[in-house]
This record gives C-alpha cells, structure tokens and sequence, in this order.
C-alpha cells in the first residue's frame, strides 16, 4: 500500500510538471505592461503612475493591441517603433545601452581596486602604543 501512496505521488508531480511546462498562460494585460513602459510625454514616469493625455493614449493602444492578441514581445516591439527605445523602463542590452548596464560594474572594479592599492602602499606596522606615550608624560610630570 505504501508502495502505491508513493507511485501515485510521484506520478501526479510528474504530471503536475508536465502540464505547466507544455501549458504556457500568456494572457497580457495592459496593467501588466505599465510598468515596463515610460510615458512619452517628457515626465520620464511609468505609464501605470503618469496620468496625462498622452499616458491615456498610450494605454488605449496597448489595450488594442491586447485585444488584437498580440503577445508582451510583440507589444513591446511595436511601442518601440513608436516611440523609439526611450519609452522602455529598463534599456535593452544591446549597442549604446550596453554602456548603461556596464557602467556600474566598471565603477565598483575600478574602485575595488584603487582601495586594495592604497591599502596595499599603506605602511602596516604599529605606531606605537597609545599607553606608552601616556606613561611618558607621567613620567616627565612626575619628575
């Protein structure tokens, strides 16, 4: 019996694993897609927190182009076209806005590595005892 509680486990996981992975759900919203786009209006907001005229038309074409049943790529492409690579909330990474996702790497290596240099240079032996020159001066006060 034992033996059949665990065959019949493993089979519904397996069966449970097989569904989702030939059962792709790619139902897109226009909520779904505000938050990747910026509103085109010059406020640099994201579409789901700008409120203007040209947020509005914006969502009104992303809700056509849900309705049509393109898919999130095909959506993000064609904005793209539209507005140019700026209306992106995060750059792609390709050519010119390679550099964008670069530039934080560079700066922290560059910078890790001028600190291990100055420590590096730094003369590491002791300074002396701060007690020892304590007692110093209480020595000369004394005499």
């Amino acid at each position: 019996m034992r033996e059949f509680k665990l065959r019949l486990l493993l089979s519904s996981l397996l069966l449970t694993y097989l569904l989702s992975v030939f059962i792709s759900v790619d139902a897109v919203s226009v909520i779904d897609l505000e938050g990747d786009v910026v509103c085109s209006c010059g406020c640099y907001k994201l579409l789901k927190n700008c409120d203007c005229y040209t947020a509005e038309q914006m969502r009104d074409k992303i809700a056509e182009m849900v309705q049509r049943g393109l898919d999130r790529g095909k959506i993000i492409s064609s904005l793209q076209d539209i507005y140019g690579k700026e209306v992106l909330a995060t750059p792609p990474k390709e050519g010119l806005f390679t550099g964008l996702w670069m530039y934080p790497i560079v700066v922290l290596s560059v910078g890790s590595i001028v600190v291990y240099l100055i420590l590096r240079r730094r003369n590491s032996e002791w300074y002396g005892d701060p007690d020892e020159n304590i007692n110093e001066f209480e020595d000369i006060a004394e005499m």
